[in-house]
């Protein structure tokens, strides 16, 4: 068994798209126009990202992690210097890397940077 999607909402589509695309270089699978696009991995997860619409569907209360094989550090300095909005500062610790973002409706994007285990 495999995660094969997560969706966020948003209040802004095409803001969204914008950031997911244009900052975080994200590749955009389909989207429907202002109320639906969907981002796709390597590994063929996706993310997607839905326009509020119903009572329950609140912008700015999901997470998404997204693991990197190298290169965190890099990553984090780079969206520092667009003025991306931090949440949490690069933390080393003993399993490995990791910091997170906001996107433009407050939803949490974590990078995460797995230490190699010793062989």
């Amino acid at each position: 068994m495999k995660l094969d999607s997560a969706v966020f909402y948003s209040n802004d589509i095409e803001k969204v798209v914008s950031f997911y695309k244009d900052i975080l270089d994200f590749t955009v699978e389909y989207q429907q126009g202002d109320k639906y696009v969907a981002f796709i991995f390597p590994n063929n997860a996706r993310l997607g990202i839905k326009l509020k619409n119903e009572e329950r569907e609140i912008p700015g209360a999901q997470t998404v992690f997204v693991s990197l094989e190298s290169g965190i550090e890099n990553l984090y300095e780079n969206l520092k210097q667009k003025n991306v909005s931090i949440h949490k500062e690069l933390v080393i610790q003993d399993w490995g890397k990791n910091f997170s973002i906001l996107d433009p409706d407050g939803n949490k994007v974590q990078f995460v940077e797995k230490q190699a285990k010793p062989q």
